[in-house]
């Protein structure tokens, strides 16, 4: 259905990517943000205010929904764009002060950090992280100087971090599911040997050649910010490269199998290699040998946890019954908070803390599909929140400006490439262009990184819009470009031939 529905979403991009660059392209100037506008959208009580806000993006989230049911779009995928269009529409008209928060995030967390911790006033705290030598800088301070100084300030602030914790359930909860889905033994075990080589090489590949762009176009950054940035360029999601071929009747091709297979390792390996780089960028190490300790330091952590937790959890069904509705959920939960903290501690990152619990409580078979009944609702309410909250943060002005594209171009064309040479290094008598093309898709594990990497100062709102747009690209070009290249070319049993 995605590729056959051609007209209608052939007319869905059109419709969509004009409302794009109607926002960017609008010369209207953006209201002025001023105490009676703050005034007039937040309340006495904070709570209802946050409520208020949230309500309006289930909304934009269930909206999101609607149009992925139309169009056949992956949820991910359209409930971005939804929140990419309408925070750009809401920010630009400044039709509330909440979006101009939310699409600043990295910026405002860290002035309400130094306003919390400084003597100095509102104003000059923003005003000494930012020199106001273009006019453009100046109304920036001055929008963030209003809105960090008005007598409803400390609402606003509640409300950034409501927000972000609830979309940060979503992320929990999407990284909780996942483990629960993923047995790592059985994985390794039936994967084909050509898969560890397809997923190993479509990673390692955009890592490296991405690591080498930064630092051709961002010398000034630091390397930490090179090795993030390389690292958001690397993971395939399984759950929308399954949902491609499906809608394509090719899941049962060759092509397709071992597609997946390297995306679930991809999943596996992804969490703990992300998790790694999170490490490696807020430990700052400062040699190679530094470096290898602290990988060799997490792996043991990690397969650790793992370890102990299959072994302790076998013996809860022995204690609890699972029949009443609080046990089902309570235990889940203790076991995910538990192993978060152990994360904590152990200076792991909380990145692989949800997948953790998930592939711990995996090991209950008789109760994992019990857990999962659970689990899901919650997730259907908080990840689509999460996606919106990623697509509300993406500033499209940003690519307005010819370097920006061209950084953009350049990422983009490392992210596909990458992959598709990792289709090359698969057995023979398979289609290396398909596989290739079917490990493009990137998902919830780079939306995930890159937003503790915005909210850790890490990358700032233009890699953060850079990266998110390089994601929605990949899961718009990946089926384009399977039919377009492969369908046309047919070879008995292979993916390009076979009909179901």
């Amino acid at each position: 259905m995605f590729l056959t529905l051609k007209k209608p979403i052939d007319r869905s991009i059109a419709i969509v990517f004009t409302m794009l660059l109607i926002v960017t392209a609008t010369p209207i100037e953006a209201g002025e943000l001023s105490p009676e506008l703050i005034e007039k959208y937040t309340t006495t009580d904070p709570f209802s205010f946050i409520l208020l806000e949230f309500g309006f993006i289930v909304m934009l989230a269930l909206l999101g929904h609607i149009v992925s049911r139309l169009y056949q779009w992956p949820n991910m995928v359209a409930e971005l764009v939804t929140g990419v269009v309408v925070g750009n529409l809401f920010y630009w008209l400044d039709l509330s002060p909440v979006f101009y928060m939310l699409m600043h995030m990295g910026d405002a967390s860290d002035i309400f950090k130094s306003i919390w911790t400084s003597n100095l006033s509102v104003a000059d705290t923003i005003a000494s992280f930012y020199a106001p030598a273009e006019s453009e800088t100046k109304a920036f301070i001055d929008r963030l100087s209003v809105i960090f100084a008005s007598r409803q300030s400390p609402a606003l602030v509640l409300l950034g971090v409501g927000i972000w914790m609830f979309a940060n359930f979503g992320a929990f909860f999407l990284l909780f599911k996942l483990g629960l889905e993923t047995k790592p033994e059985d994985i390794i075990k039936s994967a084909d040997p050509a898969a560890f080589l397809v997923s190993i090489t479509g990673t390692l590949t955009p890592f490296f050649l991405g690591l080498g762009a930064t630092f051709w176009l961002l010398p000034e950054n630091s390397v930490p910010e090179h090795i993030f940035i390389a690292a958001a360029l690397c993971t395939t999601s399984a759950a929308i490269t399954m949902t491609m071929f499906k809608k394509i009747s090719r899941l049962r091709t060759r092509e397709a199998l071992l597609v997946i297979q390297a995306a679930r390792i991809d999943d596996i390996f992804g969490v703990f290699f992300l998790a790694f780089i999170a490490n490696i960028v807020v430990g700052d190490p400062r040699s190679i040998s530094e470096t290898l300790s602290l990988f060799i330091y997490s792996g043991i952590v990690f397969l650790g946890i793992i370890v102990l937790g299959k072994w302790l959890v076998k013996y809860i069904p022995d204690f609890y019954s699972f029949d009443e509705t609080h046990t089902m959920l309570l235990i889940p939960m203790m076991i995910v908070l538990m192993v978060s903290w152990l994360a904590d501690i152990f200076e792991i990152g909380m990145v692989s803390s949800a997948f953790l619990a998930g592939v711990i409580l995996n090991n209950l078979q008789d109760k994992r599909d019990t857990i999962k009944n659970i689990i899901i609702p919650l997730e259907k309410i908080f990840a689509p929140i999460f996606f919106v909250f990623v697509g509300l943060q993406v500033n499209l002005k940003q690519f307005l400006n010819l370097e920006i594209i061209g950084m953009t171009l350049i990422f983009l064309l490392i992210a596909l490439l990458g992959k598709v040479i990792a289709g090359f290094v698969a057995r023979q008598h398979t289609n290396p262009i398909a596989i290739g093309l079917g490990m493009i898709p990137r998902g919830e594990a780079v939306l995930i990184f890159i937003s503790i990497g915005k909210i850790l100062g890490t990358i700032d709102d233009t890699i953060f819009s850079v990266i998110t747009m390089i994601v929605l690209l990949t899961n718009f070009i990946a089926p384009w470009a399977i039919d377009w290249f492969c369908t046309a070319k047919c070879q008995e049993e292979s993916f390009v031939g076979k009909h179901e």
